[in-house]
């Protein structure tokens, strides 16, 4: 069954760990919530370019720049060896485990994700909606599933490849960082520079009126 609309919580805007990403991650985060590819475990394809193809003046750089923000806020999981990108609290929120139809479909769902990784995540995030709503009528048809290997968020993204855009720099100045935490481990830290400066305002300097187009860049932190 195919999707044709995605379910958005609109008390999203009164998180405060959303309100504090700046729009070029919110945006990435709407486009695969609604994307058509998305599965019933909130997997969908991850290809920057194609994604970046969806708005005027974005790149592939871009897109890896917007998904740093939202790893780095566990809002979603990639894993670039397989081109997947999971929406982390997916099957938490999307209200399918209420339906025993549509945890048929979950579980087929689940065996069709390609990264063994982010099976283990949507795993991890079952078990802590069963602890929650042990009543769900939809368990039935998960059993397989929760029998299987489970990794949390943190886990994953020791095991999976960095985020391009998240190298430190050489340079402290410049905008990658790399600090360490209390234990000695590394920390990946997002860009900071604003998106507007990375890519500034750019006109159509075309003589038809009708074609001229401006585009403007939003997103700073």
């Amino acid at each position: 069954m195919a999707r044709d609309h995605a379910r958005i919580r609109v008390d999203i805007w009164a998180d405060e760990d959303w309100r504090d990403l700046p729009s070029i991650a919110q945006w990435l985060y709407l486009q695969l919530l609604s994307s058509p590819a998305l599965s019933f475990c909130g997997v969908t394809d991850w290809r920057p370019a194609r994604i970046a193809a969806l708005a005027a003046e974005l790149k592939a750089e871009d897109v890896e720049y917007a998904a740093n923000w939202l790893e780095e806020g566990h809002f979603i999981v990639v894993d670039r060896n397989t081109e997947e990108a999971l929406i982390r609290s997916w099957v938490r929120h999307d209200g399918l485990v209420a339906s025993p139809n549509m945890t048929k479909a979950m579980a087929k769902a689940h065996a069709a994700i390609g990264s063994g990784i982010l099976r283990a995540v949507v795993v991890d995030q079952l078990e802590r909606l069963k602890i929650k709503q042990p009543q769900l009528s939809g368990w039935k048809n998960l059993g397989d599933v929760l029998r299987k290997r489970s990794l949390t968020v943190e886990e994953a993204l020791r095991m999976l490849p960095p985020n391009p855009s998240a190298n430190p720099s050489p340079n402290p100045s410049d905008n990658g960082s790399d600090e360490r935490s209390d234990n000695g481990s590394e920390i990946r830290v997002p860009l900071r520079t604003p998106f507007s400066v990375l890519h500034p305002p750019v006109a159509d300097q075309s003589s038809d009126p009708i074609s001229h187009v401006t585009r403007a860049s939003g997103g700073t932190r």
